[in-house]
């Protein structure tokens, strides 16, 4: 299933709230893995930084619709979302 623009950048908006510092390591895992492997390493780098249960779940899924804003609408619009 296709998902529209505007629901994959509401979807990943959790991530974008994140510190600075924690919120670029997530980007960047968005930026450079598959939305799979995104979910499953933003897991495993949420745990890493104190997030736990449904909050590491939620930002693990952020992660995997930021990656898949980058596979769908390309990289200059990963880019802006994230700037």
């Amino acid at each position: 299933m296709d998902r529209s623009f505007k629901e994959l950048r509401l979807r990943a908006v959790f991530v974008l709230r994140l510190s600075d510092e924690v919120r670029k390591e997530f980007i960047g895992i968005a930026r450079e893995k598959s939305p799979s492997a995104g979910f499953n390493l933003a897991l495993i780098a949420a745990q890493v930084h104190g997030i736990v249960g449904m909050e590491a779940i939620a930002v693990a899924k952020a992660t995997r619709w930021l990656a898949m804003i980058r596979r769908d609408h390309g990289v200059q619009v990963f880019e802006q979302v994230v700037a």
